[in-house]
């Protein structure tokens, strides 16, 4: 398989509006040349592997999923959102592609809709496991079972006290069936698999990594013999993910988790073939940690000059970020700031100070 550098390119291949906030700069990644699959259509990438594309409905217009050999079919990584265009998709393959090697498993990576929307419904078409870690499970039976109230309750105080005055956009945004309905209902759990356990799938040899920080129990997959890294949302070429510090968290420092989780993926090997779950497959993974760090470490040295006059979450947005945001991008994007500003805290940099039912944020 070829790559190309991009050299003659101004900008790296595009992803969403979204998607475009923060991409390597040229020359730093080598994308492969192989053009990416239509919706439902998949071609190889790797050995034993083949990479998939499921379209979502939204800014975000697709995942990419991965068809991994197994010695009697095939196991697929992740699976898309419950959506009629993605369940679509999910069929051509059956027709194309199921039909000579059957699927046998499918692994989810972390909780997010786009990753775990159509796993119950992949399971009950084809009878097959679902594999996830611990951790997801829990997030997800949460989810589904009788935490929804809760949460949406939570998620009230907790974005009041951050500096957001609109009570019926929180209600909307986190209503306890928003979850329910961008999903296909809860699968059946029939293994949970832990930090570095290894997975024989065919030929291959596949290590589990959790890397935490974009989601508690988020889990890649390496094959060093192969030089492939599934990465889920961890790193991604054009995306800086999204790292939030939220209500429901049990990681009171997420962003440290993933800032610890991006030195440690940092170790594999410099020529390993990075599979992103959005975006186009890269070599340069290296690089791309390393411009993914810098990022970071530049937001959180602007917001502690911000912090030396008091500052809740809602007050930062605008220096972190450089487009309007709204709906469910103006929560993420609280949540990022966060995310930074307890870092920080926990840095010994910056102090956490309630008053008046709000929680400012204070520069020692």
């Amino acid at each position: 398989m070829t790559v190309s550098d991009f050299a003659n390119t101004s900008v790296a291949p595009t992803v969403t509006a979204e998607g475009e906030a923060f991409p390597s700069a040229p020359r730093r990644l080598q994308y492969v040349d192989t053009p990416a699959p239509a919706s439902g259509q998949s071609v190889s990438i790797g050995p034993g592997v083949r990479w998939g594309r499921i379209p979502l409905p939204l800014d975000l217009n697709h995942i990419n999923v991965w068809l991994v050999e197994t010695e009697d079919g095939c196991v697929v990584v992740d699976t898309g959102m419950a959506a009629s265009i993605g369940k679509d998709a999910w069929e051509v393959i059956e027709r194309e592609y199921f039909s000579q090697r059957p699927l046998r498993a499918v692994f989810i990576t972390h909780i997010h809709p786009d990753h775990i929307g159509l796993a119950n419904w992949l399971q009950e078409r084809s009878g097959v496991p679902v594999i996830m870690s611990r951790r997801t499970h829990e997030l997800s039976r949460a989810m589904w079972g009788g935490e929804g109230q809760v949460h949406f309750n939570k998620a009230e105080q907790f974005f009041s006290s951050h500096g957001v005055t609109d009570a019926l956009q929180i209600r909307a945004m986190f209503r306890p069936d928003r979850f329910a309905r961008m999903t296909s209902g809860m699968p059946k759990v029939e293994r949970f698999i832990a930090d570095e356990e290894v997975i024989h799938w065919g030929a291959g040899e596949w290590t589990a990594l959790e890397t935490n920080g974009h989601a508690e129990g988020h889990l890649c997959l390496s094959n060093p013999a192969a030089g492939l890294l599934i990465s889920g949302d961890q790193v991604l070429p054009t995306i800086s993910s999204n790292i939030s510090f939220m209500f429901h968290n049990t990681d009171a420092n997420p962003l440290g988790s993933y800032l610890a989780s991006l030195q440690r993926l940092r170790a594999l090997s410099e020529d390993t073939l990075v599979l992103p779950a959005h975006g186009v497959p890269f070599r340069g993974l290296r690089q791309r940690i390393d411009d993914l760090t810098g990022h970071h470490v530049q937001q959180l040295d602007k917001l502690a000059a911000l912090c030396v006059e008091p500052k809740v979450a809602m007050d930062v947005l605008p220096f972190m970020f450089r487009r309007e945001l709204k709906e469910m991008h103006l929560f993420l994007a609280i949540g990022e700031a966060l995310a930074h500003l307890e870092y920080l805290v926990h840095a010994g940099r910056v102090r956490r100070e309630p008053r008046d039912g709000r929680v400012y944020y204070i520069t020692l």
